[in-house]
């Protein structure tokens, strides 16, 4: 019997991106037809000022195996992430939401759903999100991109900085395909927004406020559900187009930056049970691992340890949240 599924798509100023988006889409959801079914896919328009709505309707007829609706809502992601929640008819199949910025792989939606059928405990199985290489001439943007996105590239050079272990057990019975075991137990407690799968919509609590939907979901998981329940599959790859300048850099990291410490100091979040997740939610870098690639790796990594310990120390002492860090002519990161 084939498995039911939504796809979620939360889209503010996209029309560069919305095309090859769906099209990635279209073949991730052709590779897993053999096991599951697309029920719908939702696209939510949320204060666009370009072409992405007309876009979306052009797509909406020549990509007819995505079944794609069309929903209206005010600015700010979780206000469109609500808004389609709040329209799915079914309430115990999977949604997958991915952001309109990426391109999966083929293999990707598959990877996800099918992690949720084999391990009952998963409610999010998050995918990992890679940098796609920058193909401009400015050797600075060259440089800043291979610095600032590299991690997504070696994945296995950041691990928690406390011991996780107890939150991968998984690890331990169903190894990765191509990743150490060893890795997954070390590896981070929380998945990255830009494409996970929920269980189903009971899963959803997150206010439509402009805080991460990953972090709340991480927090309000762990809490309601305890340690094994969220895993990453880091062969459910989505790509990213690279960051190739320190004011995107900024702009998100700060963004990132303001939403955990508000999420960490709201209300619901200060139980008991939480504390053993804010305490372990932290991650460095594997110099170890790191150690071990070429020495131009190795001094790519110090480039962005340079970049990134400046700007924490700037995020400190700046001026706090404000619109301007969600508003963008085109999302990067």
């Amino acid at each position: 019997m084939k498995h039911s599924y939504y796809i979620i798509v939360p889209a503010y100023n996209e029309e560069r991106t919305l095309s090859a988006f769906f099209e990635s889409i279209a073949r991730a959801v052709k590779f897993a037809d053999k096991q599951f079914t697309l029920e719908k896919t939702y696209i939510c328009i949320n204060g666009c000022t370009d072409k992405t709505e007309q876009i979306a309707k052009i797509l909406q007829k020549t990509l007819s195996v995505l079944k794609i609706n069309i929903l209206y809502s005010e600015k700010g992601m979780n206000k469109a992430l609500c808004t389609i929640i709040s329209k799915l008819e079914k309430s115990d199949i999977p949604i997958i939401k991915v952001d309109a910025d990426v391109q999966l792989s083929r293999s990707s939606i598959h990877i996800l759903l099918n992690e949720l059928c084999r391990h009952p405990e998963l409610l999010i199985v998050g995918g990992h999100p890679f940098a796609r290489q920058f193909s401009g001439e400015s050797f600075l943007r060259t440089l800043l991109a291979r610095m600032i996105d590299i991690r997504s590239r070696y994945p296995l050079s950041q691990v928690a900085t406390k011991d996780v272990s107890s939150y991968h057990e998984l690890a331990l019975v169903d190894p990765q395909p191509n990743m150490p075991y060893t890795f997954e137990l070390r590896s981070r407690i929380y998945f990255h927004g830009r494409f996970y799968v929920l269980r189903n919509k009971d899963i959803w609590r997150v206010p439509p406020d402009r805080i991460g939907d990953d972090t709340y979901l991480t927090l309000d998981v762990y809490s309601r559900f305890g340690r094994n329940s969220i895993r990453i599959r880091y062969d459910a790859a989505c790509f990213y187009e690279p960051t190739t300048s320190l004011k995107e850099y900024w702009k998100v990291y700060k963004r990132i930056f303001c939403d955990t410490y508000t999420l960490f100091m709201l209300p619901e979040f200060q139980t008991d049970n939480l504390i053993d997740v804010k305490n372990k939610i932290a991650v460095k870098l594997d110099w170890d691992y790191i150690r071990s690639l070429p020495l131009r790796i190795q001094l790519t990594f110090i480039g962005y340890v340079i970049i990134k310990k400046t700007s924490n120390l700037l995020f400190h002492i700046s001026p706090k949240y404000n619109d301007n860090l969600w508003t963008y002519e085109r999302k990067i990161h």
